[in-house]
């Protein structure tokens, strides 16, 4: 499953212990009118009435994990969602879904309330069973301290291939330091804790670290992503991961997931490289057949055109060198790109050399360098 990072930000300064303290807010959250399509008309319905933002994270979970049902025949599915609206659209059409769907929902519902959140994605242990499969959860931030839950499982669990619908209330709410006993997240600063543990500690049940003080420093990390674009997120992302050591399967998809995007994000950014290139060299050709004649350009601009356009060019065709991708489409894409900017090359060439000429042409006689196209 792939994941997409987001924030969950709340002010409290207590947190109910027990479900309890929901008795109400739980009984109002327990559907909403059937004519709410959105999760932004869903997310204010369910807090209308409420101030606390750990009150407003109560109601959207409960809902969420009674009134949507897990889709069993997606566990193993491979479908790639294009964004996370297109995973929205489909869980608020059917009401069901798997883990992203759950998570996705819970975030953008908060979102329409002025609650930011997290989407955090990894894998877990279950009764010391370690997971195949990818899964997604959220976490929250409340009076400057992280909580973790999972509206998944709170909604139900699978029980010999079958899917059993049963609300399970002690996913919500949990410190990191409990919470990493069984979800660990890929990238370490998801942990939340100054002491990450790595896989290998997860998965032989060694949480020793948790009461050993360091200074991993998450939280900057955390403040940082919103600085970063999605290339550099990712290659920060598979460094941290690798750091904590490759030690199962699902590391490795995970890491090879990863260098994916940052493969196809260097090549968009290749690509846009060249496109600007193209569009320097375009404003050099149109003066160019007016014959440098009626514009406002100057003679000086003209050979930035060409300059910038080649430069442009040679760093689109250097980002393109260090991709080796393993996949036969991106290949492909990449070929196609090295031809284009060997086309564009020579004509920028050219074009140079026809520059160097016309500057050194007298004046009166340049007009028929254009009649000769040389």
């Amino acid at each position: 499953m792939k994941r997409h990072i987001h924030f969950l930000f709340l002010l409290i300064c207590f947190l109910p212990a027990n479900s309890e303290s929901y008795t109400q807010i739980d009984k109002q959250s327990a559907s909403v009118p059937t004519n709410l399509k959105t999760a932004s008309e869903i997310g204010h319905y369910l807090t209308q009435n409420l101030t606390l933002p750990t009150d407003k994270v109560r109601a959207i979970y409960y809902w969420i994990s009674h009134n949507i049902k897990y889709d069993i025949t997606k566990l193993n599915s491979s479908k790639i969602y294009a964004n996370p609206q297109e995973i929205l659209d489909e869980v608020l059409q059917n009401r069901q879904g798997i883990c992203q769907h759950y998570a996705e929902l819970f975030h953008a519902c908060c979102k329409s309330v002025g609650i930011e959140s997290f989407i955090i994605s990894g894998y877990t242990d279950q009764a010391g069973e370690l997971g195949k499969l990818s899964h997604a959860w959220n976490a929250v931030l409340i009076n400057g301290k992280f909580y973790e839950f999972d509206v998944t499982w709170a909604a139900g669990h699978l029980l010999n291939g079958k899917y059993i619908k049963e609300f399970d209330d002690k996913y919500f709410l949990i410190t990191p330091t409990e919470y990493i006993k069984s979800h660990i997240p890929y990238d370490p600063i998801w942990q939340f804790l100054n002491n990450p543990i790595t896989h290998k500690d997860f998965q032989k049940s060694d949480f020793s670290k948790l009461n050993i003080p360091s200074n991993f420093n998450f939280s900057d990390s955390i403040k940082l992503l919103s600085r970063l674009n999605l290339l550099e997120r990712t290659i920060r992302e598979n460094n941290r991961i690798k750091r904590s050591g490759i030690t199962n399967d699902q590391l490795r998809k995970q890491v090879a997931f990863n260098q994916q995007i940052i493969i196809t994000e260097k090549l968009n950014t290749s690509v846009n490289l060249f496109n600007k290139g193209i569009d320097d060299y375009n404003v050099y050709i149109l003066n160019k057949n007016k014959q440098f004649k009626n514009t406002d350009v100057t003679e000086e601009q003209l050979l930035g055109y060409l300059s910038t356009s080649r430069q442009q060019v040679e760093l689109a065709e250097k980002l393109l060198s260090i991709l080796n991708p393993d996949n036969s489409d991106l290949n492909r894409q990449i070929a196609d790109m090295q031809k284009s900017i060997i086309k564009m090359k020579s004509d920028i060439k050219n074009e140079d050399n026809f520059m160097v000429k016309y500057l050194n042409t007298w004046k009166p006689v340049r007009i028929f360098l254009f009649t000769t196209g040389k």
